[in-house]
């Protein structure tokens, strides 16, 4: 950390959205089922919200993300925040290998999309993105530390 080269490039992970929210749309979801199925994930479909799980297939972090949406009560989001899962796509994982870590999961989609991650600009994971499906926009953002700070993020996010 002394080198000021290397620190010059760093920058902050958002922990929540402080401000002014992102200025780009929410978009709907447009990717493949683990089963190989074309899918989509409409922002707009419904009230209430959206939270985006960005989750990788071999992320020791992602693990316990991947548990909970697995879990007989779910992650336990506020009532009001439906939930879908998003891996890289086709073109970067095995359809097989999104299969593997998702059997189990039911009631929240899992859509394997890289133009997801681009439309959301993610660069790491995990990582959550909250949307406010009356408005069509992203709401919060988080760095999924574990899963009370993204239940903390969905629950003080209007």
């Amino acid at each position: 950390m002394d080198d000021p080269s290397f620190t010059a490039g760093l920058r902050p992970i958002p922990s929540g959205i402080s401000g002014e929210p992102p200025p780009w749309p929410a978009v709907d979801l447009v990717g493949t089922t683990p089963s190989g199925e074309p899918t989509t994930v409409t922002v707009r479909a419904t009230a209430g919200r959206l939270l985006l799980a960005f989750l990788s297939v071999d992320c020791v972090g992602c693990q316990q993300f991947w548990d909970g949406f697995r879990s007989d009560g779910g992650p336990g989001l506020p009532a009001d925040v439906d939930a879908a899962i998003v891996t890289r796509g086709t073109a970067s994982l095995e359809v097989g290998e999104v299969r593997s870590i998702a059997h189990g999961i039911t009631g929240t989609p899992v859509v394997m999309s890289d133009l997801a991650w681009a439309d959301y600009r993610v660069t790491g994971y995990p990582f959550f993105v909250l949307i406010d499906r009356a408005s069509g926009r992203v709401s919060g953002e988080t760095v999924g530390l574990d899963w009370e700070e993204v239940r903390s993020m969905a629950s003080s996010t209007p």
